[in-house]
């Protein structure tokens, strides 16, 4: 049994802004909604699979950090999912340092993530 989260286009509604809409986003929707998100998929192509079940969608390149930080203020997300490599993470840092929308994973994680030097490094050297 799923607990819901908020009722979708309601105040008070939970949204999760799902940047990245291939397969496994499209599965990441129908499970957020699930639990009573309100969901929007960003990617760089129309169509794409999570943005068909999504609740509203948006086609942008997430490498442009303009367009991604005025997508983020235009749907004002409880949080931010990077479900891809390719997107603006210096954007994702600035916005969640200014405390308005939570990113998960966190910005941090999403740059070492497109880093594997700075995987490798914080596993070498903070990490041990």
């Amino acid at each position: 049994m799923s607990t819901p989260i908020g009722t979708p286009f309601k105040k008070g509604a939970r949204r999760v802004l799902l940047c990245g809409s291939g397969e496994l986003g499209k599965e990441v929707v129908i499970e957020l909604q699930r639990y009573g998100a309100e969901v929007i998929a960003v990617d760089a192509y129309a169509n794409a699979p999570a943005m068909q079940v999504a609740d509203r969608a948006h086609v942008i390149s997430m490498l442009d950090g303009n367009a991604l930080r005025g997508v983020i203020e235009k749907e004002q997300p409880d949080m931010v999912v990077p479900e891809v490599e390719a997107i603006a993470t210096d954007v994702l840092a600035a916005i969640e340092a200014e405390g308005k929308v939570e990113i998960i994973p966190t910005a941090r994680a999403t740059q070492l993530t497109m880093n594997r030097e700075g995987i490798r490094r914080l596993a070498a050297e903070e990490l041990g």
